[in-house]
């Protein structure tokens, strides 16, 4: 399977923000992420690491 977890870097450290990630779709200051079920969810960050054998994005708030 080639899903990714992705993270969310902020000021007060870094968190799990969503597994199964099928998509990662920019928007302007958004990231829009959609995973396998199809559910979405938006963040205002921009991709700082993206890890591709541990299937892992790292995001930064912006």
């Amino acid at each position: 399977m080639c899903e990714a977890t992705v993270y969310l870097k902020g000021k007060s450290g870094q968190k799990k923000l969503m597994e199964n990630v099928a998509i990662i779709k920019p928007e302007a200051d958004n990231m829009v992420l959609v995973d396998l079920f199809g559910e979405r969810r938006e963040v205002r960050a921009k991709i700082s690491e993206v890890k591709l054998v541990e299937h892992e994005v790292i995001l930064e708030e912006l």
